[in-house]
């Protein structure tokens, strides 16, 4: 499993879990010296990056680009898969296609869909919801098929998404989708509030799950909680999931600092598995 780190050059909120802020040369330089193998880069608008020059800087760090966060789709402009404006769905679905472009460049970056999605609440209804979100998955699963990258539906606690809140319902929407394009997005931190028994609900997603994020019960960096990070890399090697573990956390106390004892925190974690 490679091990990555969430990174930005956007201007967010402090609380945003996202480590690594600044310009990427400087940020890529701090993640390869802690030893990361590879950063999940959240980008606001693929289409308007320089793709070359980020394969390049990347590649001048020895590090991959492992997956996208697309969040600032919703956070920033309010456009998402499931609205009821046409319009608006289409802007999502386009802004999602770029990204899949974007990361069409590497081996196995993931394009994230997590708030993009929309939630039920800004919807009619929940079958309205439903049926919005399915149609435009199933249409930039399309697309992604084409450039041969994953999309991966995140799993969100219930304080963050009205719908989709845990592993069982995440399969439900993959059946209805039926492409193996899109998978499932889990979380560390979501499935220590929704999931009654992780292990388990881990096992019944074999080969469904094509991200991981990592942070501990406390938003914060990897041993900071009480989060059981063995037992879940434990059960993910079990289903041989061989992708990226990505540390989404809070940067506390400082993103450097963060990033070093979270990256200390896994590799204690993975030994002996």
């Amino acid at each position: 499993m490679q091990l990555s780190i969430t990174s930005t050059n956007m201007e967010l909120r402090k609380q945003a879990p996202i480590v690594f802020r600044g310009e990427n040369p400087e940020c890529f330089k701090q993640i390869k010296a802690i030893g990361y193998d590879g950063v999940e880069l959240h980008i606001h608008d693929s289409s308007k990056i320089d793709r070359k020059e980020l394969k390049k800087q990347l590649e001048e760090h020895e590090l991959t680009l492992t997956s996208i966060g697309t969040g600032s789709a919703y956070g920033k402009d309010k456009i998402f898969l499931s609205s009821n404006d046409t319009n608006i769905r289409n802007l999502a679905i386009d802004r999602l296609c770029e990204h899949i472009i974007t990361a069409a460049d590497y081996k196995h970056a993931v394009v994230i869909i997590g708030l993009i999605k929309g939630k039920v609440s800004d919807c009619n209804s929940e079958k309205e919801y439903r049926e919005n979100l399915i149609t435009a998955l199933k249409e930039c699963a399309v697309f992604a098929e084409k450039y041969s990258v994953y999309l991966g539906v995140e799993v969100i606690n219930r304080y963050e998404s009205d719908y989709m809140n845990n592993i069982d319902t995440g399969l439900e929407l993959l059946t209805e989708v039926g492409s193996p394009y899109v998978q499932l997005h889990i979380d560390t931190y979501h499935m220590n509030i929704e999931e009654t028994d992780i292990v388990a609900a881990i096992k019944r997603a074999k080969g469904k799950i094509c991200h991981v994020h990592l942070a501990d019960n406390d938003r914060w960096y990897v041993g900071h909680g009480h989060y059981n990070f063995k037992e879940t890399i434990k059960a993910l090697k079990d289903i041989e999931y061989d992708y990226a573990l990505a540390v989404e956390s809070l940067g506390e106390p400082d993103m450097f600092s963060s990033a070093k004892k979270s990256y200390e925190g896994i590799v204690k974690a993975m030994k002996g598995i």
